[in-house]
């Protein structure tokens, strides 16, 4: 039995109570944890309808129009890695338009772990990356969709190991399978303004948690307890969870949603979520292959943005496009501005990422060797330089890079976390003085951890 049919159990006691969160029936941690952690029923059903619509044969033949298109693209054209990286990034918009219509039962709600671009072996399958652009490989992402108006709950519980450094879940008045509903093209990433969708979000922080790591979450209708979401009053509501993770061997926060208000609804399987992906397919992939274009009003090659703020004011973000010669790297000190997390990840040209349990990608606060002052010093690069804080662009040299600063020190500011950015001659590296560097053994036995780190999220 796993959390997710256990708190389950423990909401019939609860539905329409106003219980608080210390009032929560007691949990088995053991039974809890004797399978994966986030393989909860909804996950698994999931995951099996996912792999079945993958055979589709009308669905290939929309994906082969799909990449005609994108392949007479400006940016396949003009960038030779785009074109390499092409089929790739099709898979993972399609992982991931599936799992956004799996989740339109929104009278037997579920949270689908829905999107990761490094792929995963569990449940005796294997499952290719879920993206759509700069998904951060130090998240875990979650998504549950409800019907406005009505009402629901979140019973959560933390690891009995650890807890993630953030854990964020926000209210998006959305459908994610219509992105161009979801935000203006410039707001995810570009910080000019709050989501207008966004009615409501709870952090770590605000959450009231019992001495043994359980909450309980009241979504729509009127409080009834310490932690509450609000939700539109009608159409269709995503609830999106981020376990923000600053060191891999931390572990998500187990939730299940359930529906309060019992009504009546036709069964929605695998021929409704089929139907929906061939209608919105080319829609979805059509905005999320452009995003790079907008992505913060469109970077020109080997330029940084300023850091901007989060909707929400929960941390900060700021984007990178690098265009670099075999023979060239990037440079990038920043300060962490006492963040609790920060992240620096690279992306191909379509924003999606590499796996990350394979090269070292991506790298956090727990992976990064700091400078004697504190800072951290960056070397993007398609060959290993012996930096320490190599981005690895997997042999490829044009792409989209994401620094990220969360959970961050009341009144920080964006101004100061970028201490340096510059273009030099890989050359030129040995001359930096204090560069943090590894031997090649090293950073082999930090790849090798990575991968043991990852694996965390499958057990």
């Amino acid at each position: 039995m796993n959390i997710d049919t256990l708190n389950r159990r423990a909401a019939l006691g609860l539905m329409g109570a106003g219980v608080a969160a210390t009032a929560l029936p007691p949990l088995s941690l053991a039974a809890a944890t004797a399978q994966p952690w986030l393989a909860t029923p909804a996950q698994v059903a999931a995951e099996r309808m996912l792999l079945e619509l993958l055979k589709d044969p009308e669905l290939k033949r929309i994906q082969g129009e799909i990449r005609a298109k994108l392949a007479d693209s400006p940016r396949a054209k003009n960038i030779p890695d785009a074109m390499a990286t092409l089929d790739g990034a099709i898979a993972q918009w399609t992982n991931s338009l599936i799992f956004a219509e799996l989740m339109k039962d929104t009278a037997r709600p579920g949270f689908l772990w829905a999107t990761d671009d490094t792929p995963r072996d569990w449940l005796g399958h294997h499952l290719g990356g879920v993206g759509t652009s700069g998904d951060n490989p130090d998240n875990i992402y979650r998504t549950a969709g409800i019907e406005g108006g009505g009402r629901y709950e979140i019973l959560g519980q933390y690891h009995p190991d650890s807890r993630p450094t953030q854990l964020l879940i926000e209210i998006h008045g959305v459908d994610l399978a219509q992105p161009s509903t979801m935000m203006t093209p410039t707001a995810k990433g570009g910080g000019k303004a709050p989501d207008p969708q966004a009615s409501s979000q709870i952090n770590q922080d605000a959450l009231v948690v019992d001495a043994q790591g359980r909450f309980r979450i009241t979504v729509g209708g009127e409080p009834s307890g310490p932690n509450h979401l609000a939700i539109p009053p009608a159409g269709f509501v995503s609830v999106g969870v981020r376990d923000v993770l600053s060191d891999w061997k931390q572990r998500a926060a187990g939730l299940t949603i359930n529906r309060l208000d019992r009504v009546d609804a036709p069964a929605f399987g695998l021929e409704q979520a089929r139907a929906l992906v061939h209608r919105d397919l080319p829609g979805y992939i059509d905005f999320w292959s452009n995003f790079p274009n907008i992505w913060f009003g469109g970077l020109a090659p080997n330029t940084i943005s300023k850091p901007q703020q989060r909707p929400g004011g929960w941390g900060f973000v700021a984007g990178i496009n690098y265009h670099l010669a075999a023979d060239e790297a990037q440079v990038i000190t920043l300060d962490p501005g006492g963040s609790r997390y920060t992240g620096f990840q690279i992306n191909d040209p379509w924003m999606i990422a590499p796996d990350a349990r394979a090269r070292q990608v991506c790298l956090n606060g727990s992976q990064v060797t700091p400078n004697a002052d504190g800072t951290v010093t960056y070397v993007i690069a398609a060959s290993d330089p012996g930096a320490a804080n190599w981005l690895d662009t997997t042999g490829y040299h044009d792409g989209l890079a994401i620094l990220r600063w969360q959970a961050i020190p009341p009144g920080l500011k964006g101004d100061g976390l970028i201490r340096e950015f510059k273009v030099v001659k890989l050359s030129e590296l040995a001359a930096i003085k204090g560069l943090p560097r590894v031997t090649p053994a090293e950073r082999r036995a930090r790849v090798a951890a990575r991968k043991a780190d990852y694996e965390t999220r499958v057990r």
